[in-house]
């Protein structure tokens, strides 16, 4: 921190890197304008780091330094006005409460058997040629239901 003008506040402000060498660059400090090189006190209306070390080494509080639009009371000032609605509440139309528009990607899946994850491959795959067999008697030509060997079923459903 060097003093450039101390009748105007104004300084010069040099950043060190961690190492302790002055690398980072050098910044103008205006307390009176307000003002620095970086930009951020004339923009943001608010102290800047370097703002903030050039106060805090001319011994200066920096509350005067902020914008009164950052103040506490001028934040809850917003919210004490009081605004009318730009139709009158009996031209509103009805409301008969929200409308739902459901995603059919978000679906659940039904409660059905799952889908396999199996990949399948050429073993998987049937002989074309072996002709169908029974799964009871093994014997080609007819199925489980039509098994000559299988029990006798009445209209109950039951085998005998």
């Amino acid at each position: 921190m060097t003093v450039y003008d101390k009748d105007n506040s104004e300084f010069t402000v040099s950043e060190i890197t961690p190492t302790g060498s002055f690398s980072l660059g050098s910044y103008k400090v205006s307390l009176r304008d307000q003002t620095c090189d970086c930009g951020y006190f004339q923009t943001l209306h608010y102290p800047c780091s370097h703002a903030l070390a050039c106060c805090a080494y001319s011994r200066l509080t920096w509350q005067p330094y902020v914008h009164q639009v950052y103040h506490l009371n001028s934040v809850f000032s917003v919210y004490q006005m009081e605004f009318t609605p730009p139709i009158l509440e009996g031209f509103w139309p009805p409301y008969d409460g929200p409308t739902v528009i459901l995603d059919p990607t978000k679906r659940r899946a039904s409660e059905r058997r799952p889908k396999t994850t199996r990949i399948r491959t050429s073993m998987d795959e049937a002989d074309p040629n072996s002709p169908k067999r029974c799964g009871l008697c093994r014997q080609p030509g007819h199925t489980v239901r039509s098994c000559p060997q299988g029990g006798v079923t009445t209209g109950t459903g039951v085998d005998v």
